[in-house]
């Protein structure tokens, strides 16, 4: 098929974009760090998507500042180093818009252990109006931003625009009318309740961010581009309630029927660009779509609004399958395509599917586990594990670090063990120039990520598995199938990785081997059949995906967790596990908390909780109660450990380790 569509130039405003691929903003990927300061790591990630020939790029949201220190002060940082990215990237023909922020308003994260003295609540904790409660910890309510305020940022809009303009930044993009930011939360009349000129009609409510527009274009001239980040809908039910695909529910927020009006007031007030998804931070799926989101979730709602406005309109959201999203250019439907955590994966997306290059494509997986590990869950009202970073690929802001540079005297290095940490370890060799043999005992690569990857809402999951199964290919590794290794000395290698995994944990509990017992591994790879009411033991990431499937199938899943909530993991993003949560609740999947298996039998599970000892029926029992570390040689010297047989982790835990250790060799 034919991607040409994509590879057109595209008019924001008064500046031209080569094609129309759009790296959208995404958490912890400005170069301007948040002390103030340029960030040499990211000049490096721009500049290797700009070779790659990103059409516009555009990093995560940096605030204004505030009374004191703000951003349009900082001369030195934007005329210096910012102005020489700008050359280095304008070389490549890739353009750069900054996201500006006027605020979090009741998104701003309160992290766990964080303390709120008033003062700091009276500064930063604000909203359209007094008492809307925070996203990630309810009990804090916030307080209305003042008429003065409000004028100090659409100020400050203006003036920041200006320094950008001076810096070579080719636009700016206002974040935003998007995803419950502050700007969002004005904009919405259940969480608008002013009665001055900025609250109670649509215009009063949207004046706010259509003076901000105004005042970069008074500032900068009325050519200089003005990119709006924009919610189509906000897919809400109400206050830290999102809806899912197809529910049928009332919306909260901003709903279709209102968002072409509301886009009509951002477009007249001089917006040159709608950058456009779905979501809030109180359905937050929408905005970060995770694994169980369709692809091109966002285009439904996202190509309607395009009738109504005349000004080009970008639609964001796991956008990255080239077919759809050529079609959709192609036919008018929109007129740029936001590419973002795809781009983190793989710097060479864009000339990778401009060359016909498909299966060169790693894919992302929508795990988040890199680029937004934002964990919230029951005492956690929020914790960061990383941010703006890439599970897959760790060269990701590491791109001087850890680059692949071929050694001068080669080695044979056999690597035990063909899943995940395998495979990457042996990706990186060969491209460094060893020799390296891949010993795998069973008759297919991928170890226990081939579980991980089979329900139907894996398919990412699916093709990143054939991704490194070409790499052993396309690069040579010498590949052997059904060949355990039962000792180093019958190795000809000058180094050994051992990456042989794990294995599922085993309890001391009656019935636990029984008939009707059945490993979580043997489910999802179809081994073993399960009846209709099925006990999920184990509610982290694996059971309760396990129980999402099963509802999926017709069946009854009863997920039973020793913890006081499921899905109790940091460094799981709140993207994730919010729409997994919606899911088990959508699904009426069944949940017992701070309850313990006692016993399988055949005809259900003894469980003890907070109530005293209960029986659960259950036709089959499913056990997910996580891994142990599988190392046949734990002793030995001449080998060097690596993934889940070094230490249980997740996938950004092996590749990354995996990837150093052949680094290191």
């Amino acid at each position: 098929m034919s991607y040409d569509a994509l590879f057109t130039p595209l008019r924001i405003g008064g500046v031209t974009i080569k094609n129309r691929i759009i790296l959208c903003a995404m958490g912890g990927t400005n170069p301007l760090g948040f002390d103030g300061r340029f960030e040499p790591a990211k000049r490096d990630y721009y500049l290797a998507r700009a070779k790659a020939n990103v059409g516009l790029m555009i990093p995560g949201v940096i605030g204004l500042g505030s009374r004191g220190n703000w951003l349009y002060e900082k001369e030195e940082l934007f005329l210096g180093p910012v102005k020489e990215l700008m050359d280095e990237l304008h070389a490549y023909g890739s353009k750069f818009f900054l996201q500006l922020g006027a605020g979090f308003g009741r998104s701003m994260m309160v992290f766990t252990g964080m303390e709120l003295p008033e003062a700091a609540l009276k500064q930063t904790m604000v909203a359209p109006s007094d008492g809307l409660p925070n996203v990630w910890k309810p009990e804090v309510k916030h307080r209305g931003l003042t008429v003065e305020e409000i004028h100090e940022i659409v100020e400050a809009y203006g003036k920041t625009a200006a320094l950008c303009k001076r810096a070579g930044i080719d636009g700016v993009e206002i974040h935003a009318v998007h995803e419950g930011y502050l700007l969002d939360q004005f904009a919405m009349a259940n969480m608008n309740h002013r009665t001055d000129e900025y609250g109670g009609s649509l215009e009063n409510r949207l004046r706010f961010a259509c003076e901000c527009i105004r005042s970069i274009k008074a500032a900068c001239g009325e050519d200089y581009p003005v990119s709006v980040r924009y919610s189509v809908a906000s897919k809400i039910r109400g206050f830290n309630q999102g809806a899912l695909p197809g529910e049928n529910y009332v919306e909260f927020g901003r709903s279709l029927e209102e968002s072409p009006a509301a886009a009509r007031l951002l477009e007249a007030a001089g917006a040159d660009l709608l950058n456009a998804d779905n979501g809030s931070y109180d359905s937050w799926y929408w905005a970060h779509p995770p694994v169980y989101m369709p692809m091109s979730c966002n285009l439904p709602e996202v190509s309607y609004l395009k009738n109504f406005v005349k000004i080009p309109v970008a639609c964001a959201g796991r956008m990255h399958d080239p077919a759809v999203a050529a079609k959709a250019v192609a036919e008018g439907a929109i007129d740029a395509v936001g590419v973002a955590r795809q781009l983190l994966c793989d710097p060479d997306w864009c000339d990778e599917i401009r060359e016909g290059r498909e299966e060169d494509v790693r894919p992302c997986i929508a795990c988040h586990n890199g680029c937004f590990a934002v964990s919230h869950y029951k005492g956690n009202s929020c914790t960061f594990a990383s941010m703006g970073e890439c599970a897959l690929n760790p060269q990701t802001f590491h791109e001087k670090e850890r680059a692949i540079v071929p050694v001068t005297a080669p080695k044979k290095v056999a690597v035990i063990g063909g899943g995940i940490a395998g495979m990457e370890a042996a990706r990186v060799l060969r491209l460094r120039g060893h020799a390296v043999t891949l010993y795998e005992k069973s008759g297919e690569l991928g170890g226990v990520f081939i579980a991980a990857a089979a329900p139907a809402f894996k398919e990412q999951d699916k093709k990143l598995l054939r991704w490194y199964e070409r790499q052993m290919e396309k690069l040579g590794v010498d590949v052997r199938l059904n060949s355990p290794v039962e000792s180093l000395d019958t190795l000809e290698a000058d180094a050994v990785l051992v990456a042989t995994g794990s294995a599922a944990r085993k309890l001391p509990i009656p019935g636990f081997d029984g008939p009707n017992a059945v490993e979580a591994i043997d489910y999802l790879r179809g081994r073993k059949a399960v009846g209709e009411r099925v006990a999920v033991i184990g509610g982290g990431l694996t059971g309760c995906e396990i129980a999402y499937d099963l509802a999926l199938k017709g069946k009854k899943p009863v997920i039973v967790e020793m913890q006081d909530d499921i899905l109790k993991l940091r460094g799981l993003s709140a993207a994730n596990s919010n729409m997994l949560r919606e899911l088990i609740h959508y699904y009426n999947i069944g949940v017992r908390l701070e309850t313990a298996l006692k016993e399988i039998t055949p005809a259900g599970v003894r469980l003890a909780g907070p109530e005293g000892e209960s029986f659960l029926e259950a036709d089959s029992v499913i056990l997910s109660v996580g891994y142990v570390p599988v190392n046949p040689f734990p002793s030995d010297p001449r080998v060097t450990v690596i993934g889940d047989a070094a230490g249980v982790g997740n996938l950004m835990t092996v590749i990354r380790a995996a990837f150093d250790a052949a680094l290191a060799i």
